[in-house]
């Protein structure tokens, strides 16, 4: 599969965990670190993905 393919791929799932989890999160914490922890899970998210891609495109 092409990289540009898989980087799309990867920003729309993650804007999708990142709406989820701003609804979600605010509901069972609160809200301020609810949103907090959201930022950061999509921020975790988007890196991991972004490492697995890289690793797969150099080997």
């Amino acid at each position: 599969m092409k990289g540009w393919v898989l980087d799309i791929i990867v920003g729309v799932s993650a804007l999708i965990v990142f709406g989820i989890l701003l609804f979600a999160l605010p509901m069972v914490m609160p809200a301020a670190y609810g949103y907090i922890g959201a930022l950061l899970l999509f921020v975790v998210y988007l890196t991991v993905a972004g490492l697995t891609i890289i690793k797969k495109a150099i080997a």
